[in-house]
């Protein structure tokens, strides 16, 4: 009896102090953990009372054309004082109902939610777990609209690509709409003979593994080692916010090869500049032979060439050419440079009037 009576004292004194207004409060950011059922154990519960309570909490996704999509019944479950997450196995044991419509039935094959606009509702019961006896219920609600990401795109290395350069920059193509502090992880590993580039990307260690990235380019980190040549490498970038992964890339595999360049006969072979790449790169053995049409007016060429591993980085102290009208030819001594490095990889642009732009990606070497 008097350990029943301390009990009935304790229930009541957290009756007390609950009081008319509810202690406890959730806070759900809708926008970033509102796509998946997951998502739903990120909320935060938040117990201003002096004393840890126990809590169970039912979830109600609504759609607002389809109606209810599904609920979720979360057992009682320790709230300590302060900022709490619904602890995973609370969330595990949780009775989840799905409604028999297209978004509830999508939901439970997929664990995503469908294009729409919901609504997530959270009712807290604060009680005891033991006698179900309750203190206190509240309801706090969140809405937010769902449209469908578009894919994260791998754009450079391209699938099954083949080149020379042994420290080539990555670009992606974000997924849209891109959540606000979105950030991008990425990672290069080597790909063994029978491997599949899944288990490359799973198994080996990888050359690079950065995350932390804001942006959709990683220029080849200057402290990691060169890839090798006749080597297969797998990537893939992976967009997360917070400890939300949003989406992942495809693997695409690319591979360092390369093949001698035939030695172009005479020495009036030059390498023409186009307005887009073809993908295959130009050997210029100290001397960098170039040729293209100006269909404008003479005067000083303007051209500038660039480090392909700092795309910052453009080399100065380059001779002043003359433009003609009509064809052009240049045989530029490069060999006199000191900031041009044996076997590095660099492209000369050349600025024609009328915003036309000639590029050309070539490898020095001596």
């Amino acid at each position: 009896m008097k350990k029943n009576g301390r009990y009935n004292f304790l229930f009541v004194c957290l009756v007390l102090c609950f009081g008319a207004k509810s202690q406890v409060s959730v806070n759900f950011n809708a926008s970033l953990y509102g796509r998946s059922l997951d998502g739903l154990s990120f909320a935060q519960i938040i117990n201003a009372s002096a004393q840890p309570v126990s809590a169970k909490i039912k979830v109600t996704i609504r759609e607002m054309t389809a109606g209810t999509v599904a609920t979720v019944q979360i057992p009682y479950f320790l709230l300590r004082t302060g900022i709490n997450n619904i602890n995973s196995q609370s969330f595990t044991k949780s009775n989840f109902v799905f409604a028999h419509n297209t978004a509830g039935m999508q939901l439970s094959q997929t664990g995503k939610l469908s294009e729409g606009e919901y609504e997530f509702c959270f009712e807290v019961t604060v009680g005891d777990p033991k006698t179900q006896a309750v203190i206190d219920v509240s309801d706090f609600c969140f809405q937010s609209l769902i449209s469908p990401l578009t894919p994260l795109l791998l754009i450079d290395p391209a699938e099954w690509d083949k080149f020379c350069n042994t420290r080539p920059n990555f670009t992606w193509q974000p997924p849209m709409p891109l959540q606000q502090g979105a950030q991008f992880r990425i990672i290069v590993c080597e790909k063994n003979e029978k491997q599949t580039d899944v288990e490359a990307i799973t198994y080996n260690l990888p050359m690079i593994n950065i995350n932390g990235l804001y942006t959709n380019t990683l220029f080849y980190p200057p402290k990691t080692p060169d890839l090798k040549k006749d080597h297969k490498y797998v990537w893939q970038v992976t967009a997360y916010q917070g400890k939300t992964i949003l989406t992942k890339s495809e693997i695409w595999q690319f591979e360092i090869k390369c093949e001698e360049e035939k030695k172009e006969p005479g020495t009036d072979s030059y390498r023409e500049l186009k307005e887009v790449e073809d993908g295959n790169y130009y050997v210029a053995n100290k001397i960098l032979r170039i040729s293209f049409n100006n269909p404008y007016n003479p005067g000083v060429l303007n051209y500038s060439i660039t480090a392909m591993s700092d795309a910052n980085k453009k080399i100065r102290k380059l001779p002043e050419l003359k433009l003609s009208a009509g064809l052009n030819k240049y045989a530029i001594d490069l060999s006199e440079n000191s900031s041009f490095k044996k076997d590095q990889e660099y492209m000369i642009t050349v600025r024609l009037e009328n915003n036309r732009i000639l590029n050309l990606r070539f490898i020095y070497t001596e």
